[in-house]
């Protein structure tokens, strides 16, 4: 039986796909003994997938190529998500986009997924950083979602797990990322490992494949497995079938990559990093199945 240690960068549900299969037993059928691990942070994944650590994982997408610009091997196996999914959640003093312009609004760290998303959406609505608003800056969404909650802030793009959830509190939804064309979750290894290690990684992208399936097509038995790992909504059913829904729609069921998504994530992380201007979306993703 093959061992493997997957890596996921945070606890949310676009990254849940191998708990998932491992519960139904989906790696037991493919004769692979998987040990799942929750770095917590989506840029050190990036870092023990490039180590071994984890040989292969999610990362979200900005860091993996702010990864691949530093000169790592890293290659996407599969799309899991070819989009993004944040909400812009404010307060009751902000009922549309034109109402942010003098508010303060929490930002993830600019080369996180959210960071960025949020950039490229102020962009979108002709919203200058500078001059029409305060961005302040988290680091990370949990603090983002705490400032929100404690009026800290005015608003905040959270992921949908805790845009939902402070909508119960109060709270609104005045926008979202669900247009944007930008790869948010890949499933990705290193060019080294997968060279070595071919067969094992195909059958990994196939338990993929199968969890997604397995995600769509029995929601009461995945809702009850998404509940174990994130007991906030598990106790807000509402929270938890909107977030269901949400993802079940959303997944990529063959696991395909979108290059026009890769294309515009590299496109975002040039203005941070031009390096990636010469990076072309073909040549990052390697197609198993």
């Amino acid at each position: 039986m093959d061992q493997i240690k997957i890596g996921i960068g945070t606890s949310s549900i676009g990254r849940f796909l191998p708990l998932i299969g491992h519960a139904a037993g989906l790696f037991e059928k493919a004769h692979i003994a998987v040990e799942i691990v929750n770095q917590q942070d989506e840029e050190k994944v990036v870092e023990d997938i490039v180590a071994q650590a984890t040989p292969i994982g999610t990362p979200n997408a900005p860091s993996l190529i702010f990864s691949l610009v530093n000169g790592n091997d890293l290659v996407i196996v599969g799309g899991i998500l070819n989009r993004p999914a944040f909400y812009l959640a404010a307060n009751r003093t902000i009922a549309g986009i034109s109402d942010i312009k003098g508010k303060r609004i929490g930002i993830n760290q600019p080369r996180r997924m959210a960071g960025m998303v949020m950039l490229a959406l102020l962009r979108r609505w002709g919203v200058d950083t500078e001059r029409d608003l305060m961005l302040v800056d988290f680091g990370l969404n949990d603090r983002s979602f705490e400032a929100l909650r404690t009026g800290e802030i005015d608003a905040a793009l959270l992921p949908p797990e805790k845009a939902f959830l402070v909508e119960t509190e109060g709270l609104h939804v005045v926008a979202d990322s669900l247009e944007l064309d930008c790869h948010w979750v890949p499933l990705a290894t290193t060019r080294r490992f997968l060279a070595a290690n071919r067969d094992l990684v195909k059958k990994i992208v196939a338990v993929y494949v199968d969890s997604i399936q397995l995600f769509k097509s029995q929601p009461a038995q995945t809702l009850q497995e998404i509940g174990r790992w994130l007991p906030a909504l598990a106790n807000k059913p509402q929270v938890l079938e909107k977030c269901y829904k949400l993802f079940a729609e959303r997944f990529e069921p063959t696991l395909t990559p979108s290059l026009a998504s890769i294309s515009s994530v590299l496109n975002e992380v040039a203005l941070q990093d031009p390096r990636a201007n010469g990076i072309e979306a073909s040549s990052i993703v390697e197609r198993l199945l």
